[in-house]
């Protein structure tokens, strides 16, 4: 239920680079995840860009466990919704996003705006660089929103061909886990990005196999949220003791995100929360993972 607009972390991507050795155990926890996934399932890690680079030359023995690539705040919302992201920041996103997508990886963008012009401008972004992107109207991700782009009832077998999506990771809104469902399901979305649970009652396998239909007829891809880089005391992994003391790999509470810890990812206690995560999620028969918080690396 967590949604990373990490300012501070995305201007530090633009200025600084993590160490060699913070970067390569992330690395290290992706491909544990891709180990551990079936073929078929799509990872979008989001942010953090510069995880797929080295010295400036992407990796491509590591993007091969990936599927694409998803960036909060390319075109609007670094310093606030509605606010243009500097063009310096952009720039530097945007290089590496092109290099990613010249090797075969699908891009998604989340900008955080309400404004119809905005919108406008990033659909002419999205086509300009063939990304798809979408205008998201709050930080929290916690509401239903129209594409920029319009609806189709084309069945969606492949990342490369969604041209919309859904991006709900915070469902506060909705009381119980039918509410939610019911409103996910009416929807004609070609992708969902969502947190797969309320209040900790997850979709059933049923569940996410009826979302994988449009309200219109088409095929679509669901994509479940999941956080790697930090730990989040509502999941059913976190340990009531930890709320008097947290184990070592816990570093500190993210300042923007109550309730969202920094932790050594390296750990191999977190490492198998992960494991245990990730199978759950495969229970359910969800196409694939929205990977955040993998910028985590650059706090060390």
């Amino acid at each position: 239920m967590k949604k990373t607009i990490m300012l501070l972390s995305l201007i530090l991507n633009i200025i600084t680079y993590s160490s060699d050795e913070s970067k390569i155990k992330m690395r290290e926890l992706i491909e544990q995840i891709k180990l551990q996934s079936k073929n078929t399932k799509y990872l979008i890690p989001q942010n953090g860009t510069d995880i797929y680079f080295n010295d400036g030359v992407i990796d491509l023995d590591f993007i091969r466990n990936i599927s694409g690539a998803s960036q909060e705040s390319l075109y609007y919302g670094v310093n606030g919704v509605n606010e243009k992201t500097p063009k310096e920041e952009t720039k530097y996103l945007l290089n590496n996003l092109k290099a990613l997508k010249e090797n075969g990886k699908d891009v998604f963008s989340v900008n955080y705006t309400k404004k119809s012009k905005h919108k406008e401008i990033i659909e002419e972004k999205m086509i300009e660089n063939n990304f798809v992107g979408e205008s998201v109207p709050s930080y929290t991700a916690n509401k239903m929103f129209d594409p920029i782009r319009g609806y189709n009832n084309r069945d969606i077998n492949s990342l490369n061909e969604v041209t919309n999506f859904l991006y709900l990771l915070n469902p506060e809104k909705f009381k119980t886990k039918k509410a939610y469902f019911n409103a996910l399901k009416n929807t004609n979305h070609d992708m969902l990005i969502i947190e797969p649970s309320v209040n900790g009652n997850f979709f059933t396998k049923a569940e996410i196999e009826a979302l994988k239909r449009k309200a219109n007829g088409g095929k679509r891809i669901v994509i479940a949220y999941f956080s790697i880089g930090e730990a989040e005391d509502y999941r059913d992994y976190w340990n009531p003791k930890w709320n008097k003391r947290k184990p070592k790999w816990i570093v500190k509470e993210n300042p923007n995100w109550e309730g969202n810890y920094i932790i050594k990812y390296w750990a191999p206690e977190w490492k198998e929360i992960i494991r245990n995560y990730q199978k759950r999620l495969d229970d359910m028969g969800v196409d694939g993972y929205y990977l955040d918080t993998i910028d985590t690396y650059e706090a060390f």
